[in-house]
This record gives C-alpha cells, structure tokens and sequence, in this order.
C-alpha cells in the first residue's frame, strides 16, 4: 500500500495543488466529485493542460451560481449534479495514475493554503479501484448540469443567499424546482419516473458524453486545418458526421469497436488524426457529390429557418426529410417504395401540425434533448411515422447550437476511438 498525506503545511511544502500538478502529468482523463464548488480556477487550470474532466457537484449553499455559468463553460468538462444534502465527497480520480480523497473541496484555496487533508492512494492499490467503481455510481445516478438548470439555480440561490444560515430552506426550494436527485445508496423515497422522463434523464448523459467526445475529435479535425468542402458550402459538423461513416464502414464494422480498450491523450489524437489524413486522401462521392451538392441544400433550403418551413409546402418537406438516412430507410416496411412512405407520413399527419413540430424541434427555445422529447412522446408535437431516430438525425443535421448528429452510429465510432461512451 502506497499512501502519501498532503495538507498544506509550508514546513514541508505538502501542498495539495503540488499532487494535483504530479498526477495530472500522468493522466488525462479526471474525475472529481465534490460537494461544494465556489470557483473554476482549477477546472480551467485542468482544461489548459488538455485534461477532460467529468465532475459531479451538489446544487446548495454555498455552491455559487457563478461558478456553474463559468463551468458550463470550459471545454473538456462534462458536469453533473446532485441536489440532496446527503451528498458531500471530496474525490479525485486522476486516470489510472491513483486517486486523492479527503477534505478538501474544488476551490484554490483549498488547493493550497486552507488546513485540508488529502490522501493520495495508489492505483495498485485495492481501494483505487473501489474509489473508480464508486465514482461510476456517481456519474450515473446524477443528473446532467445543464444551462437551464443553473438558471433556476441562481433564482433560487439569489432568492435565499440572505438566509445561508438555514440552508434547508435553499434546500427545500431547490427541490420543488429542480427535483431531489439523492444516490440510490442514500434515498429510500424514489418517485418512478415516466416513460418521457426517464428517456430525458437518460440520453441527455448520452448526449453529453457523446458531444464531449465528437468535439475532441473536431479540435483534432480543427488542428490538422484541412477541409475536404468549405464551410460556405456544409457545416464542419456535417463533415466529421461523414468521417464518422466513414471510419464505421473502413474500421469499425460490425462489433469490432466493442474490443477497442478505453483510452485518451496523445495516444487517442494519434489514431484519430491518422484516420483523419486517410480520410481526406480517400474518395468518398456520397460526401463530396451527394451530401454537399444535393441533400444538404435541400433540407437546408426547407429548414433554415421558422418562415422557410412554413413556406414550404408539403413535397418539399416530405423531399427534405428523405435525406435522413433513418427516415429512407423506413421504406423497407412499405412495399409500395417512396410514394407509399409519402402518402403515409403525409397522410397521417396534418401538415400544419407537421410544420409546428418541426420548426419547435430545428428553432425553438427550449433546452434540445427536451425537445426531442417532445416530438417523441409529448401527443401536442408528436407525429405518425416519425419515431425516435428521425428526431435524434434531424436534430444533428439542422440546429442553432451546432450540436453533431449523434446516433448508434456514432457512437460506435467515439467508443471505437476509445471514448467511454454510453451506446444507443
């Protein structure tokens, strides 16, 4: 057992800031749940030296509003939250290079000069991978931090900041708002969630894992400064979605992304950028010819905006979502072919209630994986013959926030790179 103590103390320079610098020169992966997060100095000290950080946090005095704007902020950082008192660790997973857990909560201050306690455990020891299997039960038991989420926050937090002598009230008001999300080890009362519920809370992780991951590979993409199309002419986005087929049909095929072991940093950039230079030596004319010069003008054409689908009449609609391949490939239940498939999308569906759905899905305000959800269960946005994976494609294909299309494919690809990602 190797176990080596940090508190702080100038007499023998054992600071905590001192062990975190050491162990992230040996991983780039990090894990880090905490109760109380009052500023960023660290994270954004992280995210400079390339680390990605996934981190859970609780939502309560004195955790700062402020601080989770600037979070949602930084890149490589996955966040999650708990919102129940019951949650209070100070864990820190550097890879597979060991782990320090103690007192100290993610602040500067306790990085180096308040009185803390921190224990550095080896990664050969046996409580290291306890500590790796109990950070797992965090991250999948809590709850994505989103944009809206801190917005609420802040209400409440403003509303009561001059009450932080009795944070049960912070507590309580948290809860009606946001929801009590407690860790299946702590909470006896678990509410059973809808069937719409439970598919939010479940692909928002998805989705936050997988467009953590598809933007590493874009700053890869970024980085080598090649284009194989202009971004006049289709989104970079769309362009790495190609690659993603690409390197599904060339490398990943079948189940062979499942032996690809986990992995992250040089290595990772290495495979990803060698795919990358092979890509743009390798003719693909359903990228360069079909997708750039047909499909995408086409659906962008109906989809830029709200007033452009509402001035487009049916066929054209129905012709713009031909050109997701989750929609095509419905044909194969109608024997009749693409005539068959159009008299009953267009035939089912009233195509005022069509053009309300899909301007609320490509333009609305509301947070995007609320949305999606909308269109797949919520009866007011719902519509026949256009299920779950047509949501998720179109999404990918036509949005504000330059959000990737993420599907099953992709994520095969991301875990085929060494990504640890959930799959659809």
């Amino acid at each position: 057992m190797n176990i080596n103590l940090y508190s702080n103390r100038n007499s023998r320079s054992d600071f905590i800031q001192n062990a975190v610098n050491s162990l992230i020169a040996k991983a780039n992966n990090i894990n880090i749940a905490v109760a109380f997060l009052t500023d960023i100095s660290v994270l954004e000290h992280l995210s400079s030296q390339g680390c990605r950080v996934r981190i859970v946090v609780r939502l309560g005095f004195p955790t700062a509003p402020n601080a989770l704007e600037a979070l949602l902020k930084i890149t490589n950082i996955e966040a999650r939250f708990f919102s129940d008192r019951s949650f209070h660790p100070k864990l820190y997973i550097f890879g597979t290079s060991g782990a320090l857990v103690g007192s100290a909560n993610l602040t500067n201050s306790a990085m180096t000069t308040n009185q803390e306690i921190m224990v550095h455990i080896d990664a050969e020891d046996n409580i290291f991978t306890e500590l790796v299997d109990l950070f797992s039960e965090y991250w999948e038991e809590s709850k994505v931090l989103t944009q809206e989420i801190v917005k609420d926050y802040k209400k409440i937090y403003e509303s009561f900041k001059s009450l932080s002598s009795d944070v049960s009230k912070i507590e309580t008001e948290i809860h009606k708002k946001i929801g009590k999300v407690v860790g299946f080890n702590i909470g006896r009362d678990k509410t059973k969630q809808s069937k719409k519920n439970l598919f939010v809370e479940d692909y928002r992780k998805t989705y936050q894992e997988s467009v953590s991951a598809f933007n590493a590979i874009r700053k890869v993409y970024e980085d080598i400064g090649k284009r194989k199309r202009s971004e006049s002419e289709i989104p970079l986005r769309l362009e790495i979605d190609s690659f993603i087929s690409f390197v599904r049909d060339k490398h990943a095929q079948k189940d062979s992304w499942k032996k690809t072991p986990i992995d992250s940093g040089e290595s990772q950039n290495k495979k990803i950028k060698k795919l990358i230079e092979e890509w743009h030596q390798t003719p693909w004319p359903h990228f360069e010819e079909t997708i750039v010069n047909e499909t995408f003008p086409r659906l962008n054409t109906v989809f830029a905006s709200d007033k452009s689908i509402l001035d487009s009449n049916p066929d054209e609609i129905f012709q713009a979502l031909c050109t997701l391949h989750s929609f095509r490939d419905r044909l194969r239940f109608y024997s009749g072919g693409l005539n068959t498939l159009k008299e009953e999308f267009l035939g089912k569906n009233d195509i005022n209630q069509v053009k309300e759905s899909l301007t609320y899905l490509v333009h609305g305000n509301a947070e995007i994986v609320e949305r999606m959800a909308n269109l797949i269960f919520n009866k007011q946005y719902k519509l026949n013959a256009f299920g779950q994976s047509n949501v998720q494609e179109l999404i990918g294909w036509k949005n504000n926030e330059e959000l990737p299309v993420i599907n099953g494919r992709t994520t095969k690809v991301l875990r085929y790179f060494g990504f640890d990602v959930r799959q659809l």
